[in-house]
């Protein structure tokens, strides 16, 4: 929170295809069933506990509105995740206790999470908002960047 008498720093709070935490479940309680299995299976295999999708896996699901070799060179640049990030829970924040307005962005080609029980769009309706749709995959950043910062500046 700011202090008394200066001027906040946080005017929007804006997710982007992004989970909203919710009291008690992790990351995996979010996840389809397969979703946890692999990310079990590479944290087992990876020698550190921690998770590296594999190219296939992450350019299917991540990136699936870009050429390969777009989809090579970002891939290259990730880093594995320790498995404990899939598997902690968070206490949730109540954006309305940060005093400021909360927006969601929804990329309607993301199927990082695939759409239906697990869908992104279950999101927007935790934080009670109408999500701000724009074209484009989970990486949309890489892929539509015009797009995507038209949405956020809608948002």
């Amino acid at each position: 929170m700011p202090r008394t008498g200066s001027p906040p720093r946080l005017r929007k709070l804006v997710y982007w295809s992004a989970f909203v935490p919710a009291a008690g479940r992790s990351l995996n309680d979010e996840v389809p069933p397969q979703y946890r299995e692999l990310f079990e299976g590479q944290a087992a295999a990876s020698g550190d506990n921690s998770v590296a999708l594999p190219f296939e896996v992450w350019q299917g699901a991540f990136m699936n509105d870009a050429d390969e070799p777009v989809q090579r060179l970002v891939h290259e640049l990730l880093v594995p995740q320790p498995l404990q990030y899939f598997t902690e829970t968070v206490e949730p924040i109540d954006p309305a206790t940060l005093g400021v307005p909360v927006a969601y962005v929804l990329s309607t080609e993301d199927v990082a999470l695939p759409p239906g029980e697990y869908g992104w769009d279950r999101f927007p309706q935790r934080l009670g908002v109408t999500p701000v749709t724009v074209p484009g995959s989970h990486e949309g950043c890489f892929t539509r960047p015009d797009a995507l910062a038209e949405a956020l500046l809608k948002a």
